[in-house]
């Protein structure tokens, strides 16, 4: 096996690394290629590479997979989300409200299987506002070896910049900045990247930070009315990775869980993921599964063979 990290996420795969050879791992079965992109336009274009895995942007996606079509090489990926919460007004709210301040905060909004739109039941919006609101300004963003802090910096000063820029045209849009929407620079952060927790509510789905993938701490939360309502709008987007329901009535959970399009879905939780549960998406969020028994599918070969333990009988004389 030979992974490549992004370029801005270097030192894990190399900790990986020690922790397989000190494990006992013979050399030469995990190996770390380090580089930018150009690196992996190699790697994916040699015929030497059997199977390429990609998980990143599904822009590079779509690149990775034309590189790997020049040998005909399979392909897994797990892309971009912009994955829907739909919290129905028999739900637990003060569960529903952390679970989306986890799918939104989690490690400073930058994973692929957050729950960016948040569908909240016209029933129990405003006070789930009012908690979400209440609960986010109290979230601490500081230095993240201090053990006392829940939001650290983004990766680099480019996707501060990408991730400003989406907020200032949510506040353009016509929705409601319910909290955050600023760079922090106080107690000494000036010169990290850290972004404040951000919360649009009365969002709708013509706007910009509601349709693409931010990958940043930032939330949008959208009213709905009924349930074949929320199932289209959630449906309504090009991105199919995760989806997830709150609510107490089980027999609800079944019917909306199995009609959302999405690969990876919670009911009355978010984010869980143990190693047999299969990871990846429906649509533009990716191809195959990895973890679980379907992942070996994408690794491994059929070899059809028949023996003949008898005479061979030939159709000529």
């Amino acid at each position: 096996m030979v992974f490549k990290p992004s370029e801005e996420t270097p030192l894990t795969t190399l900790k990986l690394a020690e922790i397989f050879t000190e494990a006992g791992l013979p050399d030469g079965v995990f190996n770390v290629v380090q580089g930018d992109r150009r690196v992996g336009e190699m790697l994916t274009r040699h015929p030497a590479i059997a199977k390429v895995s990609f998980t990143g942007e599904t822009g590079t996606g779509k690149a990775v997979m034309a590189a790997s079509a020049e040998t005909l090489k399979p392909v897994t990926m797990e892309l971009g989300g912009k994955s829907a919460m739909l919290i129905f007004d028999d739900a637990k709210l003060d569960d529903a409200v952390s679970a989306a301040m986890v799918a939104n905060f989690y490690t400073q909004g930058e994973v692929c299987t957050h729950g960016t739109r948040v569908y909240v039941h016209d029933n129990i919006y405003e006070e789930f506002l009012s908690r979400l609101k209440n609960r986010t300004e109290k979230l601490v963003v500081g230095d993240p070896m201090d053990m006392d802090t829940q939001i650290g910096a983004l990766i680099s000063k480019k996707h501060l910049a990408k991730v400003l820029d989406a907020i200032e045209t949510a506040k353009q849009s016509g929705a409601r900045l319910l909290t955050g929407g600023y760079q922090v620079t106080e107690n000494g952060l000036e010169a990290g990247n850290f972004v404040i927790p951000t919360v649009f509510a009365d969002c709708d789905e013509s706007m910009a930070h509601v349709q693409h993938e931010i990958f940043g701490p930032v939330m949008s939360v959208l009213p709905f009315s009924n349930e074949d309502e929320v199932i289209a709008r959630a449906n309504n987007t090009h991105y199919g990775l995760a989806a997830g329901l709150f609510t107490q009535n089980l027999q609800r959970a079944h019917r909306v869980i199995h009609q959302l399009e999405a690969g990876i879905c919670w009911v009355n939780t978010w984010g869980d993921s143990p190693a047999q549960m299969p990871v990846g998406g429906y649509k533009q969020s990716g191809i195959g599964r990895e973890n679980g028994p379907e992942t070996l599918h994408h690794y491994t070969q059929t070899k059809s063979v028949l023996i003949e333990l008898g005479d061979y009988d030939s159709p000529y004389a």
